[in-house]
């Protein structure tokens, strides 16, 4: 049997990201295969079952760290020991790697410290002097607080949408990197794709 290299992601749109930040920085197709669990939650309960895929050679994680980076890293930490594979105490901020019988890598959006999710990962994309950016923020600020529809913690997300709404081709992350309208040579962008190569490379 083949030896496999999957990276486990929460959702499609997590899948789309790091695809065509894969295809942008490398100009080729991601080499190994991208599971989309269905959410976080079927993530973790899944992660013991997807240590013990046979032929496994590789195994990385994408998930969103939420409010809580260091109680999200437990609970990876915890389902990761059920199969005998030790994460270190702390991410990474480059990405985690571990080597072992099988490669395991971990990425926590937005950048393995900070609290967030996919959306600030691709906000930290948006080109430095965008200006319609600020234009974006102002008017989710300018919302009345009883016309929200979303959370004080989903605010960057509705940012992000914002923004991605004012261009000349609205569309999801993904798309809007393969479009360049998200640019892939910033600081995290280049991290990110790193721990990628580094994680399912020779």
């Amino acid at each position: 049997m083949a030896e496999e290299q999957i990276l486990l992601v929460e959702g499609e749109d997590d899948e789309h990201v790091v695809k065509h930040v894969y295809r942008e920085v490398y100009g080729a197709e991601p080499s190994f295969e991208i599971l989309n669990k269905m959410g976080y939650s079927k993530l973790l309960k899944g992660l013991p079952r997807d240590l013990k895929r046979s032929g496994l050679q590789t195994l990385g994680i994408v998930a969103d760290a939420n409010d809580d980076v260091e109680a999200r890293w437990r609970e990876l930490v915890a389902a990761a020991e059920e199969e005998g594979v030790r994460l270190p105490d702390a991410p990474s901020s480059s990405g985690t790697l571990v080597e072992g019988n099988i490669r395991v890598g971990v990425w926590l959006m937005p950048d393995n410290a900070s609290t967030g999710e996919l959306e600030d990962f691709a906000r930290e994309l948006v080109p430095g002097a965008d200006r319609v950016w600020p234009l974006a923020e102002k008017y989710i600020a300018d919302i009345p607080e009883t016309d929200r529809k979303f959370s004080i913690g989903k605010t960057s997300k509705a940012n992000l949408y914002a923004w991605l709404a004012s261009r000349k081709h609205p569309q999801r992350i993904g798309a809007a990197i393969g479009a360049g309208d998200l640019e892939v040579g910033t600081p995290l962008a280049k991290q990110f794709a790193q721990w990628l190569n580094a994680l399912f490379g020779d």
